[in-house]
């Protein structure tokens, strides 16, 4: 499995949408659960639902986050685009 993440730290609320070329997962994690992904061992996150090849979901303003997209076949992280929007 191919991953790539995006570093969110919390201040203003707003909204985060990502656009997919494909079937794509999305998983937010805090800060030791993102360690813990990284390290292989047991997480907690929050899996984000992806409809017609994007997911939408509301900006952590507390801590720091992490967005983890995971692809199988064609990955291409180029492709994927990450839009930030105020609440």
């Amino acid at each position: 499995m191919k991953n790539i993440q995006h570093k969110i730290r919390g201040s203003q609320p707003g909204f985060i949408g990502i656009e997919l070329p494909d079937n794509y997962s999305v998983l937010l994690l805090d800060e030791d659960n993102f360690n813990s992904y990284r390290s292989e061992r047991r997480y907690y996150g929050q899996a984000i639902e992806v409809k017609n090849n994007y997911a939408h979901f509301a900006k952590p303003v507390d801590g720091s986050w992490h967005v983890v997209v995971e692809g199988r076949e064609n990955f291409s992280p180029e492709n994927i685009n990450i839009i930030y929007r105020a609440a």
